[in-house]
């Protein structure tokens, strides 16, 4: 039988509120949170209002643009739909994006748009209304909200795009798997929409991540990236929501502000200096890296370590580091994928005890039963997420592990909650695009 995502979010919202009482997510709405409600460490676990908390997250990157004006090219009422539908089935916790970058549209690809941030310093207004307006529907439900900053990979701009403002100079060296014309994503994206008709040239994964990195490690433009970064770190935690009034450095439905989705390798020197900066302009939040974890023990330890990050955090993505192939029907093929997870869950659990810290599964996600369209004649090269498959391994690889990290919180070990990749609502691969060529779709979404 197949059991729908929903189902295993309810279980593990159901598993903490049995032994907690009723959880926030599941009271009536409200207009937005008071200033006593915000979420804590205490003991290395969560806590709200005197109580454990348990996140059951959800990745939901996009709602700064989807709950801005039609104009450009938001739909409020998609997005308050779909904020019900996640209150519905037990969600408490959203992983969102609070920047994204980009000089324009036309001048670099592959990335949401239009952006938050359209060259240092300067931002596009409605969509800061539009997160202003998510973090007030999303405080009506109790669903609390962690704030990325920045991202080291290109899809928002992030990195890359601030080396490039730095370096006034607008090639980026994209990675290859962004290629439309080698690997066409969806349909026409190789031929329209915000992702194709670009001559933009790809390159080599450690090209693009040589490129990024030098956001935080080459000293040549790294004093003009950080300046620019802590300008932005200030101007969201100072803005004032123009819907609640509600300073976001004084709102408790922000529970954490996230340095940045994914770095990679970065210099405990940065996380430390970046996230005193954070603290003291807003010492009411928690602080994270972002991290995934999985370049083992000594970089886990290492980026969380310092006192101003308050909890650890790892992604788990078994598909892309070849854990999993989505091609593959077997049994054994599932089985080398819940292994690969069990091991990770352990490791990260012991290092996050050993650090004294909580520790949250922020991302991770398992494709269709791609096989199905294979088997229909679909060419391998082409699209390989295709709505029409149906989800037998996801859905018990999902249950493996939401119930492998429930138990983990139970048993006090580290682990706090759990959030899928990502969330795309009642969209559907038939919607019409927006006038700027984006869908606002989930990304192996849900």
């Amino acid at each position: 039988m197949q059991v729908p995502l929903s189902y295993w979010l309810v279980v593990a919202f159901l598993s903490f509120t049995s032994l907690h009482g009723q959880s926030d997510a599941a009271k009536p709405p409200k207009p937005h949170a008071n200033l006593d409600e915000f979420i804590y460490v205490e003991n290395g676990a969560f806590h709200k209002a005197c109580s454990p908390h348990y996140l059951v997250s959800m990745n939901y990157w996009s709602v700064m643009n989807l709950a801005a004006d039609n104009s450009v090219g938001g739909n409020l009422s998609r997005f308050k739909t779909e904020v019900q539908q996640l209150a519905k089935i037990g969600v408490n916790n959203v992983r969102i994006m609070a920047a994204s970058e980009a000089s324009g549209r036309g001048v670099q690809p592959y990335r949401m748009y239009p952006a938050l941030m359209e060259s240092p310093g300067k931002y596009n207004e409605q969509i800061f209304v539009g997160l202003d307006r998510a973090l007030a529907e999303f405080s009506k439900y109790n669903i609390s909200v962690i704030m990325t900053l920045n991202n080291f990979w290109h899809w928002s701009g992030g990195y890359s795009q601030y080396v490039s403002w730095a370096t006034n100079n607008s090639e980026i060296p994209y990675p290859p798997s962004w290629d439309p014309a080698l690997n066409p994503p969806y349909g026409d994206y190789s031929k329209s929409g915000s992702w194709g008709n670009y001559d933009a040239k790809t390159n080599s994964w450690n090209g693009f991540t040589g490129y990024a990195g030098r956001f935080y490690n080459d000293t040549s433009v790294s004093h003009i990236t950080q300046g620019w970064f802590r300008d932005h770190i200030k101007t969201v935690i100072d803005r004032v929501n123009t819907v609640t009034g509600i300073a976001y450095k004084d709102d408790p439905t922000i529970m954490t502000w996230e340095l940045s989705n994914e770095p990679q390798d970065p210099p405990q020197s940065w996380v430390a200096d970046t996230s005193d900066y954070i603290k003291s302009l807003d010492p009411n939040h928690l602080v994270t890296v972002g991290f995934e974890g999985k370049t083992g023990e000594w970089w886990f330890k290492h980026v969380h370590s310092p006192e101003s990050i308050d909890y650890a955090c790892g992604h788990l993505w078994v598909q892309n580091w070849g854990y999993y192939d989505p091609l593959d029907s077997s049994e054994k093929s599932l089985m080398k994928a819940e292994e690969f997870a069990t091991g990770f869950l352990r490791n990260l659990s012991a290092w996050s005890l050993d650090l004294h810290k909580p520790v949250v599964l922020e991302e991770f996600r398992m494709a269709r039963d791609e096989w199905q369209n294979v088997e229909k004649g679909a060419p391998k090269s082409f699209y390989l997420y295709d709505a029409s498959a149906t989800t037998t391994h996801k859905d018990r690889y999902f249950q493996f592990l939401i119930s492998s990290v429930v138990e983990y919180f139970k048993e006090g070990k580290g682990w706090q909650g759990a959030g899928p990749w990502a969330y795309g609502g009642i969209w559907r691969p038939t919607d019409k695009r927006n006038s700027f060529g984006q869908s606002w779709a989930g990304v192996y979404s849900f």
